[in-house]
């Protein structure tokens, strides 16, 4: 299996973490994909896979989906030929090139048609048909730059928000945050779910669970007390009800079998604090 991974152009790096894909022509297990606050936008130049999710059923991907899991887990079936690049969205920055808002996106695997309409199926044409990474890379970049000018919110409060609740999700309290934004907590929560479709308490729950098992798939662990402490979970119990509620398995069984396998998780490629902010 070849594994790649594409820093974007600058103007793309506040809102697009990286291109990234896998390749094999052999019949290859794939890895669920967890919940969390991001979203892929995958296009298949090889053989599309179909998905498994517990709530939808089996759906079949065409030549490009988007993939935003919230509340329970995309599993890909495994497919020979298999050859995909993925844009990978920061935490809510997919509202920044989406015509649609982002509370109509959540959960399902949505065929790119049915949110960029002939034009979605136009640029996942040219992508599979482009010579190699390169091309399709350029072929992306361009199509999402035109997108942001479209599509772009100039929000800083909303920006500010979902950092803190993002990379500070182990301390931030909703409220004071709203108050230091300038905001009633009513209304910021009202703002937030419009423009992220959950609500804040939701997102720093769901950033919290996705990092802690970002780290322990990286690490390769089965042993999950140390990192799920470290994201703020007060104690085991906490975890595990969490666990169960965005997986419906317990984490031990869950880590035993995917702690070995291939995942969908990079390390990060900015410090927190280095992030790129939009202009």
């Amino acid at each position: 299996m070849n594994r790649y991974f594409v820093i974007p152009r600058t103007e793309l790096q506040p809102y697009v973490d990286r291109f990234w894909g896998w390749e094999s022509k052999a019949l290859l297990q794939l890895p669920p994909m967890l919940p969390g606050t991001g979203a892929e936008l995958m296009f298949h130049y090889g053989t599309p896979f179909q998905i498994q999710n517990a709530r939808l059923g089996l759906q079949t991907s065409g030549s490009a989906n988007l993939l935003c899991a919230r509340r329970a887990p995309h599993r890909p079936q495994p497919q020979a030929g298999l050859g995909f690049i993925s844009v990978r969205f920061r935490s809510g920055a997919l509202r920044h090139f989406s015509p649609l808002p982002l509370t109509e996106l959540l959960d399902d695997a949505l065929p790119i048609q049915d949110i960029w309409g002939q034009a979605g199926l136009e640029v996942a044409g040219r992508v599979a048909q482009a010579p190699d990474r390169v091309g399709r890379v350029s072929i992306l970049e361009d199509w999402l730059l035109a997108c942001l000018r479209q599509h772009g919110k100039a929000q800083p409060v909303m920006e500010a928000a979902i950092r803190q609740l993002y990379y500070q999700h182990r301390s931030v309290k909703v409220a004071l945050l709203a108050e230091q934004l300038g905001m009633s907590r009513r209304n910021f929560e009202r703002v937030f779910r419009e423009q992220i479709g959950m609500s804040p308490k939701t997102f720093q729950r769901t950033a919290r669970f996705h990092l802690t098992m970002r780290d322990l798939l990286l690490a390769r662990q089965v042993d999950y007390l140390d990192a799920a402490l470290s994201h703020g979970y007060f104690d085991q119990a906490h975890f595990i009800h969490d666990f169960q509620s965005f997986v419906s398995d317990s984490p031990v069984a869950f880590l035993k079998h995917t702690a070995t396998m291939a995942h969908f998780y990079n390390p990060p490629l900015f410090a927190p604090d280095k992030v790129p902010l939009p202009r």
